[in-house]
C-alpha cells in the first residue's frame, strides 16, 4: 500500500476532525479521489505548501473534486508560510507520520498529541485559505443541465466516470476541448456553451474561442451561423463524423489520436 493510500485510509476512518499537514500533492489527489465518494465523512483541515496544492489542481479532474469538498464543508484548504519536515496526519486524540512508503508511527499519548495537535491546529488558523478557481463537479454538472441541456450533462457524466484524469497535458484533453465536443456532438451555440463555461468559472470565452478553432482545424468539429433577428449570427457547433461515433468511454483517448 502507497503512502498517499495508508493517509487517504487512515483519514477516511476516523471518526472525528482531522488535520492533514504538509501532504505531497499526490497525497492530496488521492484522498480527494476517495472522500468525494461519500458526504458523511468528518471535516479535514489540510495545510499544505502551495507548489504541492498546485500540482494536484493541475488535473481539471481532481480541481473539481476539491472544489466539490470544500462546497461541502467537508475539506479546509489553506497554505503552509513554514516549512514542515514530515507529513503529518493528527486529530485530537492519535498522531500519525510516515517513516517509509508503506509504514507509519502513530501515537495516542495525551500530553504528546496535544502538542502537535496545537501547534497544527494554531498554524492552520493563522494560514491564509487557498481560493480554487475550479468550480466544484456537483455545480459544473447542474449548471450545465439547467442551461445547456440534459443529453449534454449525460453525455459529460458518462464520459468522467471513465476518465482517469482529464488535464491540459499532451495525453489527454483539456476540459475546455471535452466541453466544446460533447456540444458539437449536441449541436449546441457556440455562445452559450462558451458563456455558460465562463459564468461557471472553467474558462473564459477566448479560451473557448481559441480551443474552437483548434478543433476546427483538426477537422473535428464544423460550425453553422444562425442568424439571430437583431445582431451578427452566432455559431453552431457540429460534430464531424469522427467526432460523432467516438466512443464517450474513451474520448480523450480517441480524440487525441485523430489530432
Amino acid at each position: 500500500m502507497t503512502k498517499q493510500h495508508i493517509f487517504t485510509q487512515m483519514i477516511l476512518e476516523r471518526e472525528e476532525p482531522a488535520l492533514f499537514i504538509n501532504p505531497r500533492s499526490e497525497q492530496i489527489a488521492a484522498f480527494a479521489e476517495e472522500a468525494i465518494r461519500g458526504e458523511d465523512q468528518p471535516k479535514v483541515r489540510l495545510l499544505a505548501d502551495s507548489n504541492e496544492i498546485k500540482d494536484a489542481l493541475y488535473s481539471f479532474l481532481t480541481a473539481s473534486k476539491i472544489a466539490e469538498l470544500i462546497h461541502r464543508e467537508q475539506l479546509s484548504l489553506r497554505t503552509l508560510t513554514e516549512p514542515v519536515q514530515n507529513t503529518i496526519f493528527t486529530t485530537e486524540s492519535e498522531t500519525v507520520v510516515p517513516v517509509m512508503d508503506n509504514h507509519s508511527i502513530s501515537s495516542s499519548d495525551p500530553e504528546l498529541v496535544s502538542s502537535v495537535y496545537g501547534e497544527f491546529d494554531s498554524r492552520f488558523e493563522a494560514a491564509e485559505q487557498y481560493h480554487l478557481r475550479t468550480p466544484a463537479l456537483s455545480v459544473v454538472k447542474e449548471t450545465l443541465r439547467e442551461e445547456i441541456g440534459d443529453d449534454i450533462a449525460a453525455d459529460l457524466d458518462e464520459v468522467l466516470a471513465h476518465a482517469d484524469e482529464i488535464s491540459n497535458s499532451n495525453e489527454y484533453l483539456s476540459i475546455v476541448e471535452i466541453m466544446l465536443i460533447l456540444a458539437a456532438r449536441n449541436e449546441v451555440l457556440l455562445y452559450d456553451i462558451s458563456k455558460w463555461g465562463e459564468d461557471t468559472g472553467i474558462a473564459s470565452k477566448a479560451t473557448f474561442s481559441r480551443a474552437k478553432s483548434a478543433l476546427e482545424d483538426a477537422d473535428l468539429i464544423e460550425t453553422e451561423k444562425v442568424p439571430l433577428d437583431i445582431g451578427r449570427p452566432r455559431l453552431r457547433l457540429i460534430a464531424t463524423d469522427e467526432l460523432a461515433t467516438a466512443d464517450l468511454k474513451t474520448l480523450s483517448t480517441e480524440i487525441q489520436s485523430l489530432l
